[in-house]
């Protein structure tokens, strides 16, 4: 495996053993598990936390149980790691909703442990039952919580937590289709002015000696480009057919779960 300049590799070991751990302890099978937050999109800071998400499967019984059962699992942040997973349900009724956050997690540069197919097929759902008009209000309400245009200083993150949802913004205005989730993958895929990718990749460069608390001077470049990208706000999405999506994604549930017994119970 090629080392990652944004991940440590003693914690990429730290987090396999926490997932191993995790297995053991809930009987469960972890299918995908990533890195979601900065150091996927790739600008984090010096201090930035790990943000491992994860997707996993239970054995069949537990779904056939009269008992609702805890569909997410969950452990304390510790200031450096912050890690938690959604069952395979949850994830696939989130797909069939057209949610972004699932989508980027199958999507992520930084993975931590992967099931190839089951990983592809759980990519394809998601492409498959995109609503744009859904995923363009989140990113939309996603820019505009993390800025606002003024005179004032302004957090480093706060601009790259506000660049990375409009340039998935400006993505599906132009490609009318679903974005990439980190920020090279974006700013390559569209056309930008000079001036902003100069001033991207200087702010870059603070971001990663800087801590999570940093602010800079107003950047005029990235200033035009946010107000203009924001001009327009994304309205909230109307309600859609998603019967095609719940077919899709319960038929995708059952062919999982058919080997996941004999897979889980053959590892105990």
């Amino acid at each position: 495996m090629t080392q990652d300049p944004m991940i440590d590799e003693a914690m990429r070991e730290r987090i396999g053993s926490i997932l191993n751990e995790i297995e053991r302890r809930e009987g469960a099978r972890i299918l995908v598990a990533v890195e979601s937050g900065s150091r996927a999109w790739r600008f984090a800071s010096r201090d930035s936390d790990y943000d491992v998400r994860f997707i996993y499967v239970r054995p069949v019984e537990d779904y056939l149980s009269v008992e609702t059962r805890r569909d997410v699992i969950e452990l304390p942040v510790d200031g450096t790691l912050d890690v938690n997973g959604w069952d395979l349900r949850k994830a696939l009724g989130l797909i069939a909703k057209s949610n972004a956050v699932v989508a980027e997690w199958l999507t992520s540069p930084v993975v931590y442990r992967r099931d190839d197919g089951t990983a592809a097929l759980l990519l394809g759902l998601a492409r498959a039952c995109a609503h744009l008009p859904a995923l363009a209000y989140h990113y939309d309400r996603s820019a505009r919580r993390a800025w606002a245009p003024g005179d004032d200083p302004v957090r480093l993150k706060s601009y790259f937590y506000a660049l990375r949802p409009a340039l998935a913004l400006d993505w599906m205005r132009r490609k009318a289709e679903p974005p990439p989730m980190d920020l090279p993958g974006l700013m390559e895929g569209i056309p930008l002015p000079d001036d902003l990718r100069e001033a991207v990749a200087m702010l870059l460069l603070r971001k990663r000696a800087a801590t999570e608390s940093d602010t800079a001077e107003r950047v005029p470049p990235l200033e035009a480009y946010l107000t203009a990208t924001l001009s327009e706000m994304a309205p909230r999405p109307g309600i859609w057919d998603r019967a095609p999506a719940v077919k899709a994604v319960d038929e995708a549930f059952r062919a999982l779960l058919r080997p996941a017994r004999a897979e889980i119970l053959g590892s105990g």
